[in-house]
């Protein structure tokens, strides 16, 4: 992190001509003497370098908030930047120099920038709802520079092993709180960042999995699912999520569009998946029966699994849970992506790459950067191997063929 006295004494040519602040934020010094904040950008695999003013006229605080804006305006689509260009008078960012905020008001500035990078809507009101029932009691009338480390761990400390996970989750947020305050220059260190194992002891972690149907009953649960009694789009579509191995919001807002059958590939949205990247699937005979299936069930709609009375105009995700516990109270639907690896891995022949790239799970920072290949034809033969191994080698019986 920069300080103003430090960018008062860099000097062109002694220094190193880019001084980074944090958060892609740098002082560029020029060969004349001049000083200008820029904005480093990951655009895909290039670097983009974007100039937010000359210091000091652009102050080292506007600078960074500058920064935050600027990212959330060129990462985020669905971004509206404020109507006013002087950062100075938004009426939602208390001034360093005036009085302090309390601590729920300046919660509720980070808040409204950090909903700004999340799409999931349970998720949003769970991060305001732990702050308002963990945090704001205790701490939300304080002003920020008045709370020490003592009173964030009093506050986490009766919770920290009986709610471990809410707790850690919570104590993440208010650590980003009090470090955007402090980018800010509201506080000059950080309350939150502390060693919670000395703070709090250790606390022996259980990690509990999703129920999963075992590997071997996969074959079961689709002999029941062609028999039983349900709504024919409902029974396609859980039908696409064993074939695909598909997270369930994948799957329920897949369009049309999505869709290169002739291909034979699927291509799921960025803003449907997880990692927020676009993830291409093999179709396999098989599912490439469930659509054709849905393409009479839903005519005329965007929607693959279209549901035009539901709010969000497709298929509920509990509607596939409810289905797939009728065969086994046990289960979840989201379990079986692990039914699928752990029968992928039972074969010893599908490479490791293969079986996590066919779940689009996240892969690590070195091992991404040099496999740039997303294996579509390896894993077109390992998805059609479990389409062949859950169905018999039989497609879905055609409704076509009924009408």
């Amino acid at each position: 992190m920069l300080t103003v006295k430090q960018i008062e004494a860099a000097v062109y040519g002694i220094s190193s001509d880019r001084l980074h602040d944090g958060n892609g934020l740098y002082l560029r010094l020029n060969k004349g003497g001049s000083k200008t904040f820029q904005l480093r950008l990951r655009m895909g695999t290039a670097a983009r370098w974007i100039t937010l003013g000359q210091f000091p006229k652009l102050s080292l605080r506007d600078a960074r908030m500058q920064a935050v804006l600027k990212k959330a305006e060129l990462l985020d689509p669905d971004y509206t930047p404020p109507a006013s260009d002087s950062l100075s008078h938004m009426p939602d960012l208390p001034d360093a120099s005036g009085v302090q905020p309390l601590f729920r008001e300046f919660a509720k500035v980070w808040f409204d920038r950090k909903r700004l990078s999340l799409s999931n809507g349970k998720h949003i009101d769970q991060i305001w709802s732990t702050l308002k029932t963990y945090v704001f009691p205790h701490l939300g009338r304080m002003r920020l520079d008045e709370i020490k480390q003592r009173h964030v761990i009093a506050v986490f400390d009766p919770i920290w092993r009986v709610k471990h996970a809410t707790a850690r989750h919570t104590l993440g947020r208010v650590s980003e709180i009090f470090e955007l305050a402090r980018l800010l220059e509201h506080v000059e260190v950080n309350p939150a960042d502390f060693n919670t194992k000395i703070a709090f002891g250790h606390v022996k972690k259980k990690t509990k999995h999703l129920p999963a149907l075992e590997w071997e009953r996969a074959p079961d649960l689709w002999t029941w699912l062609l028999e039983c009694d349900v709504q024919e789009d409902l029974r396609q579509m859980v039908m696409g999520l064993i074939l695909s191995a598909k997270r369930t919001k994948e799957i329920r807002f897949l369009e049309w569009a999505d869709l290169d059958l002739k291909r034979g590939i699927w291509t799921s949205q960025s803003e449907h998946m997880k990692m927020r990247r676009t993830h291409r699937i093999p179709v396999s005979r098989q599912l490439g029966g469930v659509f054709s299936n849905m393409e009479l069930l839903t005519q005329g709609s965007d929607w693959v699994f279209a549901r035009p009375r539901n709010k969000s105009g497709v298929m509920s995700e509990n509607a596939a849970c409810i289905l797939v516990q009728k065969f086994d109270p046990g289960i979840t639907a989201h379990g079986l992506r692990t039914t699928f690896r752990t029968w992928a891995r039972k074969q010893s022949k599908y490479a490791h790459d293969v079986m996590e790239m066919a779940l689009s799970h996240e892969k690590d920072e070195l091992v991404a950067a040099y496999m740039r290949d997303d294996l579509l034809d390896e894993r077109r033969i390992l998805m059609q191997d479990w389409a062949d191994y859950v169905t018999g080698g039989a497609v879905p019986p055609q409704l076509i063929d009924l009408v």
